[in-house]
């Protein structure tokens, strides 16, 4: 399975694909914000890639401007989680920064969302910052990603 650039008229499915993916964390009671908000925008810049036709299995919202790209959201749908859809998102990311000429990525996630923190330590983020509920993450990029 290869991420591609998503279309306009995809918007509304992965919109609600990123709601459905964040949904277990809100039925545990953890408030997050508008998880896909600026959907349409993003696809418009580019910065939105998705893996499957019918149905979505996967989003990545990614920019690449700047010195360091901004990891926007990655997100699997609830039927394709467990399938590697998640690993090939990120490994997309970092490919797509390095050929972009980033430094690094940075990214937001919830203090609440445990398994994501443990995820992205794991994948070589460290922890930068915080800001009320935010946990701000920042990984260096190399040549070979």
């Amino acid at each position: 399975m290869t991420p591609r650039l998503a279309q306009p008229q995809e918007a509304a499915e992965l919109a609600a694909m990123i709601d459905g993916a964040y949904q277990a964390y809100r039925d545990r009671g953890v408030a997050l914000p508008d998880v896909s908000a600026g959907v349409p925008e993003a696809i418009a810049a580019g910065q939105v890639w998705t893996i499957g036709d019918a149905p979505l299995m996967g989003v990545l919202m990614l920019n690449t401007q700047g010195d360091d790209a901004h990891l926007m959201n990655v997100a699997v749908a609830a039927t394709a989680q467990g399938q590697g859809i998640g690993g090939i998102l990120i490994r997309h990311a970092l490919a797509l920064a390095n050929a972009a000429g980033c430094k690094g990525i940075a990214l937001a996630t919830h203090q609440d969302l445990s398994e994501n923190l443990a995820l992205y330590q794991h994948l070589g983020w460290s922890e930068t910052g915080r800001e009320g509920a935010r946990v701000m993450m920042y990984r260096a990029l190399t040549n070979d990603a």
